[in-house]
């Protein structure tokens, strides 16, 4: 039985958890630490995360302890109640952690509270075993995190971006042959704009556990085909809506086959605009139109082909924003394999 990549992901995120868990407690254990399970706790707090979120999350978790410490002792001062001492610290770090924007921090900082509020005595041995706690959940944590493998996930995205382009081909030639052969029944979309969808977001999922700066092409890869499946339910409207002649739904069928051939990753639109722009010249250079029904008819060719066009564009949109690195690192690649 072969495992889906989800079902993978979910696996690896309960080895990664229960390892965790597992090691922040024992080292706690073995490093004599009061809190030993609180350790395992911050593990798996953090872990429920992203690795550049943990990160950051882990770095701010060690700056805003002694913050945590600093307002409990000064609490612990003035009031003898340490239920009241809790509440009011909890209350004061809110506001703090909400100014930062980093209010997923606030739950340890509340468990450090609470050990800190209940200790018989305040004393800077305390303080450190807590911090030791904290220290050792951060950093099994980041360990853990590394358990993502970035070149798994990007062999994935790769594997569905060929699969993407070939459906997205396939859909375009069989429009094709559906307007040549007039039988009205035009290909859905919905399957693949869904599954789009879910490439999507493994793509976002791959953003946030990669460091690498290039890292956002294959979700702007996703977005450029998302934007392009809503041009192409237009087109479908028009081309369902409007009554377009023979001749003209030839040259429409015609075009769209030949743009079917260049859905692939790699290639810069160039010819397929020039083609288009010879297309709508090859039009204003017809003789004009002498009725009235004409005149409807060259202006809904013109519509679809704008439409068209706007298909186009959004792939250009999206080799221009490309960076150099990334071409280097994704475009190059692709053609050492080839």
């Amino acid at each position: 039985m072969t495992l889906t990549h989800h079902t993978r992901r979910v696996l690896l995120d309960m080895v990664r958890l229960g390892a965790g868990v597992i090691l922040a407690v024992g080292i706690a254990r073995a490093l004599n630490l009061s809190n030993s399970y609180s350790a395992g706790t911050i593990t798996l707090i953090t872990l429920l995360t992203s690795k550049k979120e943990s990160l950051r999350q882990s770095l701010w978790r060690l700056i805003t302890f002694f913050i945590t410490a600093a307002i409990t002792a000064l609490a612990r001062l003035v009031i003898p109640w340490p239920v009241v001492c809790f509440g009011l610290s909890v209350m004061l770090l809110y506001g703090i952690c909400e100014k930062l924007n980093i209010l997923p921090v606030l739950a340890v900082n509340g468990v450090i509270c609470s050990h800190l509020v209940t200790m018989p005595h305040f004393s800077p041995g305390f303080v450190l075993d807590e911090f030791l706690m904290v220290l050792t959940g951060v950093i099994i944590a980041l360990l853990c995190g590394q358990m993502y493998s970035g070149k798994n996930a990007r062999g994935q995205l790769r594997r569905r971006m060929k699969r993407d382009d070939g459906i997205l081909a396939t859909w375009l030639y069989e429009l094709a042959n559906a307007l040549e052969l007039g039988t009205g029944g035009l290909p859905a979309l919905t399957d693949y704009e869904k599954q789009l969808q879910e490439d999507r977001a493994l793509a976002a999922d791959y953003l946030e556990n990669s460091y690498a700066s290039h890292a956002d092409y294959f979700a702007e890869y996703f977005d450029m085909r998302i934007k392009q499946v809503e041009v192409l339910k237009n087109l479908e409207w028009e081309l369902a809506s409007y009554q377009v002649p023979p001749a003209q739904t030839r040259t429409i069928a015609g075009f769209i086959r030949y743009l079917a051939g260049y859905v692939q990753e790699t290639n810069e639109p160039k010819a397929q605009e020039d083609r288009l722009k010879d297309l709508l010249g090859h039009l204003r250079h017809e003789q004009l139109p002498a009725t009235r029904q004409e005149f409807e008819h060259r202006a809904i060719l013109y519509h679809i082909l704008m439409t068209i066009r706007e298909f186009i564009d959004l792939k250009r949109q999206f080799v221009e924003g490309l960076s150099s690195r990334q071409r280097e690192e994704y475009w190059k690649q692709q053609d050492q394999r080839h």
